[in-house]
């Protein structure tokens, strides 16, 4: 569990993190702009294990070739119009987290998949899916709400890239405010930090209000989703102790 939310948590900050909308658009129409993504991809998740590459160099280079293998594959199903931004988002995500697995799995027999540490220390596999849980509902929240809005919603509010302004940076605050809430307090105020966009959504005329209505719902239910699953993990490695 630990090395995999290691390197979900690479994942997760050179996906989204670090990589801008710039770089979004270049890596779909060109060699260098996926190249320039997997080796962000590549630095984050080696920073994060650095302590332990001497052992683990070769799960890092594989993530790298996997991860640029997966991009290729979505950056071609966009370009299909039976799928919508959504479902290539849902399927390059699943993709992602399972080729993950799969490397971990690969590596258990070789190597101490669960005493390697992030950045040097070791907080235990609860705190790192609460980074990487905070990081998904924040960064990669953005993009959900962005491509279901997309989906659902009619042909005005559609963009082809998200970006990084300050309706985005309002709603990062929102769904962590709301993570935290729920993981360091008490899980029914996951819904506090939402009841101000709500309240707003109801004063604006439509199409206005559905379009805030659909986005605080999102984000909530990756907040609900996020922090089940952060549950889940720390269940999980309590009972493995």
């Amino acid at each position: 569990m630990t090395l995999l939310l290691n390197l979900y948590l690479g994942h997760l900050l050179g996906d989204f993190v670090l990589q801008p909308g710039k770089l979004v658009a270049s890596k779909r129409t060109g060699l260098t702009g996926l190249l320039v993504h997997v080796g962000i991809i590549g630095l984050c998740t080696a920073a994060i294990l650095y302590a332990d590459l001497a052992s683990l160099w070769n799960i890092v280079l594989l993530a790298i070739a996997a991860h640029t293998a997966i991009e290729v594959v979505t950056i071609r199903a966009r370009e299909m119009e039976q799928l919508s931004g959504l479902s290539v988002f849902l399927i390059d995500q699943s993709l992602h987290i399972s080729s993950l697995a799969v490397l971990v799995w690969v590596a258990e027999p070789y190597a101490p998949v669960e005493s390697v540490t992030t950045f040097g220390q070791q907080p235990g596999a609860t705190w790192i899916a609460v980074a990487c849980a905070f990081v998904g509902v924040t960064f990669m929240g953005s993009i959900i709400i962005f491509e279901v809005v997309n989906s659902i919603g009619p042909s005005e509010w559609n963009r082809d890239i998200l970006p990084f302004d300050a309706a985005r940076v309002l709603g990062m605050i929102e769904r962590g405010a709301a993570l935290l809430l729920a993981v360091m307090v008490h899980p029914l105020l996951i819904v506090l930090p939402f009841l101000p966009r709500v309240a707003v959504a109801f004063r604006n005329q439509e199409p206005e209000r559905a379009r805030q209505m659909v986005v605080a719902t999102t984000g909530l239910v990756v907040c609900l989703t996020t922090w089940i699953l952060v549950l889940i993990v720390a269940m999980t490695t309590s009972t493995a102790v």
